[in-house]
C-alpha cells in the first residue's frame, strides 16, 4: 500500500469531513496530518484492508477528542473569568482543577472505543440516547448500556485517582 497515493486520494475529503465536525479548517488540516501520521505507523505494523474506513474512523476519534478538550477548556475559562478578581481562584486551586481535568481526560481515553464514542456524544455534544442510537446505528438500550458502562468506569477510576491525589 502506497501512503502517498492514499494521501492524495483521501486527504481533501477527509479535511472537509473534519472541518464540518470541528468547525475550523485550520484545525481540520492539523487533524488530517495527525490521522496520516497514525496511518503511516499502523501500515508498518499491520495490513489495513480498508484504508478509507481506517482514516475516517481515526479522524472521527481525533475530532471528538479535540472537541472534548476544547469544551472542557472553554468551560474552565468561562468559570474562572466570571469570578471577580478578588475572588479569583488561587494558583493551587487552578492546579487542582487542571489535575482533575487531566484525570477526566485520561479516564475517558481508557474507555473502549464504542463506549467512549457514546459517552462523548452524550456528555460533550449533549446528544440524547435516541440520537446516539441513530448516529451509531445501534438500539437505544445498547446506548444506555454503553453510557452506564462509561459512567461506572469513570466513577471507579476517579475515586481511585482522586484518593491518590489527596495522598500526595
Amino acid at each position: 500500500m502506497n501512503l502517498e497515493s492514499v494521501y492524495i486520494e483521501h486527504q481533501s475529503e477527509l479535511q472537509l469531513h473534519l472541518a464540518r465536525i470541528v468547525d475550523c479548517p485550520e484545525i481540520a488540516a492539523e487533524l488530517v496530518q495527525e490521522v496520516f501520521i497514525i496511518f503511516s505507523k499502523e501500515i508498518r505494523r499491520q495490513k489495513i484492508d480498508h484504508p478509507r474506513g481506517f482514516l475516517f474512523r481515526t479522524a472521527k476519534n481525533l475530532a471528538y477528542d479535540h472537541i472534548k478538550h476544547r469544551k472542557v477548556t472553554e468551560k474552565h475559562i468561562n468559570n474562572t473569568s466570571l469570578l471577580p478578581s478578588e475572588e479569583a481562584p488561587s494558583a493551587e486551586h487552578q492546579a487542582l482543577v487542571e489535575e482533575k481535568l487531566s484525570i477526566f481526560s485520561a479516564i475517558v481515553d481508557e474507555l473502549p472505543e464504542r463506549v467512549r464514542e457514546a459517552f462523548i456524544l452524550n456528555r460533550v455534544y449533549g446528544m440524547t440516547y435516541a440520537e446516539i442510537a441513530v448516529e451509531l446505528n445501534i438500539s437505544g438500550s445498547a446506548v444506555e448500556k454503553l453510557i452506564s458502562r462509561a459512567l461506572l468506569h469513570y466513577r471507579q477510576q476517579f475515586k481511585i485517582r482522586q484518593s491518590d491525589l489527596s495522598n500526595d
